[in-house]
């Protein structure tokens, strides 16, 4: 494993995202500072030996009751979860992550991507959307209702025109 954390201490400075080594026994080994940057203060002076799971839970090892890095090893392949949800220890909000994991020697090195922003603003969008439409289709009845309302008036008017016609023949004959 010391290959591996010595060439991501060489590498890893370049990583935009936030990345952890987890090793065997889920301790975590190594990750740099935007997945030191997750955390509150006093929770990121923990990190270091901390289990996997023990300041961020994942929804996705929750839902699958196994570790995401015990998932990536015993199936070794890569996996990516996409807008999941996960907790962070000191914070009042979940927050949207897009995780990807992939096994290495006895290790697991696991990529986080914090989407919380851009969800929460697809959300929002998604929300006007349907406000709008709502609007539009409430908007459409109601024109449906007074077209309607109108043909209706303009037969009544046309009704009341005859007789009067009618009544106007009667009295000049």
């Amino acid at each position: 494993m010391k290959p591996l954390l010595d060439l991501l201490a060489r590498i890893g400075a370049g990583f935009l995202d936030p990345y952890v080594v987890v090793d065997a026994e889920r301790k975590v080994v190594a990750f740099n500072r935007h997945y030191h940057a997750l955390f509150p203060r006093a929770v990121a002076r923990k990190l270091e030996g901390s289990t996997c799971c023990q300041f961020l839970a994942l929804g996705v090892c929750e839902k699958a009751q196994k570790c995401l890095a015990q998932r990536c090893r015993s199936e070794g392949a890569p996996l990516r979860f996409d807008e999941i949800d996960a907790r962070v220890e000191g914070d009042e909000a979940d927050r949207r992550l897009i995780v990807s994991a992939v096994a290495v020697d006895d290790a697991a090195l696991i990529f986080l991507r914090d989407v919380s922003d851009a969800a929460d603003v697809q959300r929002k969008y998604k929300n006007v959307q349907d406000q709008e439409a709502r609007e539009k289709e409430r908007l459409r009845e109601e024109i449906l209702r007074k077209t309607k309302e109108l043909m209706d008036t303009n037969q009544e008017l046309n009704r009341v025109q005859k007789e009067l016609m009618g009544f106007k023949k009667g009295l000049f004959g």
